[in-house]
């Protein structure tokens, strides 16, 4: 999903992020160096841009929205200690749904390939090979 920068201002993304992180408005503040107040006026305007109804959806929203990129809330680091609290059978899991999710996107790809001809493809092909020289 293709980021739409214009939805949201770096400022009501930032305290988006740190909304997602599990902030409190103070902790935001003092994270963000501004005042309580003024992450109150972001978070609301935020809110009011993604259509949502509290805090949390507005994460949700945004991240939907491509307003904000998941890998901003979490380190990959982060993402692996999340996952490894969670157990082995959710890791299981999330390992399948990347497996399909991938599979899908060669599927994909084999298709867009398979559309844009043999010729096209060639092309694609010495273009990267002159970008590896």
């Amino acid at each position: 999903m293709e980021r739409q920068d214009s939805l949201l201002t770096q400022r009501e993304r930032d305290v988006l992020v740190q909304v997602a992180r599990g902030l409190t408005n103070k902790e935001i503040a003092d994270v963000l160096c501004t005042t309580t107040s003024a992450v109150k006026v972001f978070l609301h305007q935020a809110s009011a841009k993604l259509g949502a109804r509290n805090r949390a959806q507005a994460v949700i929203l945004a991240l939907r929205k491509g307003a904000i990129e998941p890998q901003e809330l979490y380190s990959l680091e982060e993402l692996a200690d999340l996952l490894a609290s969670l157990g082995p059978e959710a890791i299981h899991t999330v390992g399948q749904l990347v497996r399909e999710r991938l599979d899908q996107t060669q599927d994909e790809l084999a298709d867009l390939l398979a559309r844009l001809g043999p010729d096209a493809i060639d092309s694609i092909a010495d273009r990267a090979k002159r970008k590896l020289q």
